[in-house]
């Protein structure tokens, strides 16, 4: 485990600091994307772009909820596979594996 401080502006926004040194290091992030899972995902977002900027050798997110999982394919017409652009996302904020615990409870 390494220190690390998520607070919260008086505006609602996230701010992130790392306390430790992650240059050279193999991180392990293990963040839900539960209820309210906007905030939650863009903390997840966040912390791995302060994570890549401060040289991680690699990330692997440890997800065990993953936010969006039921919108994995389309119903209808003109609609996103939600499920797919939030991987995508965390896929270019620079997560290098991501491993999600149950992809469809309830």
């Amino acid at each position: 485990l390494m220190d690390a401080t998520v607070e919260a502006f008086n505006d609602g926004e996230s701010k992130i600091q790392l306390i430790e040194s992650v240059r050279n290091v193999h991180v392990y992030v293990i963040q839900s994307t539960c209820p309210p899972v906007n905030d939650n995902l863009l903390e997840l977002f966040l912390l791995v772009r302060c994570l890549r900027r401060a040289s991680a050798s690699s990330i692997t997110a440890i997800i065990p909820y993953f936010g969006y999982a039921r919108q994995d394919r389309k119903m209808v017409a003109r609609v996103p596979i939600s499920a797919s652009d939030v991987a995508i996302m965390l896929e270019k904020a620079g997560i290098d594996r991501l491993l999600a615990v149950d992809l469809h409870c309830g």
